[in-house]
């Protein structure tokens, strides 16, 4: 039976780009309205880039193309989550090694191939999502609804650099799928975006967006207010650590992306065939 991949595990996979933003994007008052109107960008240009994917995968030439536009939002993603891990967790590591630890893991999981990591997007997705959710909640009475900002002339700015950040990975993937799946990726997107814009808000009304402005990280320090007793009184870590397996499983699809015009399969183990068994005589 030839392996699909499904519309859910679609729409997780691209649910996960948003949520890959979370960590490090800039909170301003703009943020909220910048966040949901990039990813509804991207998700009406990912839906057109998935009903085009079964043709543009016929050229070998694109096919490199592609590989090469992937290669750029994955090693990206990789620093980004190099230089995070050593500004919060290890400071005291080289960045190189954090580095290529990550990429040794995203590779490893590229391995399964892409549908698989699609099939692990799913939990992981809704592990991030009640995670996000869940730290909304716990903050919820300390939130200043005078932080509240309506859109000014400094919100198309925004959206670019949200773009700039979110559409390459995007519309790569978009490029990439097995299957006409332009609906699952619209959904994924506007899922993630729904989150990737509320946790912008709620992390402006908790911290203000002077405040926020100061920090290399305000959503991950936001998350730091947010306890459940004494069990977990560092909510920071549990708010991290499902956003960056979100963007772990974003790069191990890249690099699907990445090595598919040298293993022409959208994954990089093949299992040997069974030999036939000789006929009698």
């Amino acid at each position: 039976m030839r392996e699909r991949l499904f519309p859910r595990w679609g729409a997780a996979l691209f649910a996960l780009l948003p949520l890959s933003e979370i960590l490090y994007a800039p909170v301003t008052g703009q943020t909220l309205y910048a966040a949901a109107l990039a990813s509804l960008i991207c998700a009406l240009v990912c839906a057109g880039g998935a009903r085009l994917a079964p043709c543009w995968q016929r050229s070998r030439l694109l096919q490199w193309l592609l590989a090469l536009a992937a290669l750029w939002p994955l090693t990206r993603s990789l620093a980004r989550m190099g230089v995070f891990l050593r500004d919060t967790v290890f400071p005291s590591r080289p960045l190189w090694s954090l580095i290529l630890m990550l990429t040794i893991c995203a590779l490893l999981t590229a391995t399964a191939g892409l549908n698989r990591c699609a099939m692990w997007a799913l939990p992981v997705a809704w592990l991030a999502g009640v995670v996000v959710v869940l730290s909304g909640a716990l903050t919820l009475t300390q939130l200043d609804l005078s932080y509240w900002q309506m859109p000014d002339a400094s919100l198309p700015g925004q959206v670019w650099d949200i773009l700039s950040d979110l559409l390459p990975a995007s519309l790569v993937l978009s490029l990439s799928l097995p299957e006409r799946l332009s609906g699952a990726a619209s959904r994924g997107l506007a899922a993630g975006g729904a989150l990737f814009a509320l946790i912008s808000l709620r992390t402006a009304m908790l911290l203000g967006v002077h405040t926020a402005a100061l920090l290399p990280y305000p959503g991950f320090s936001a998350a730091g207010l947010a306890s459940i007793g004494d069990f977990a009184r560092h909510g920071e870590v549990f708010f991290a650590v499902p956003l960056l397996l979100c963007e772990l499983g974003r790069c191990a699809a890249l690099a699907c992306v990445l090595l598919l015009p040298v293993t022409h399969t959208y994954g990089v183990i093949h299992l040997p065939a069974r030999a036939k068994q000789k006929k009698p005589r």
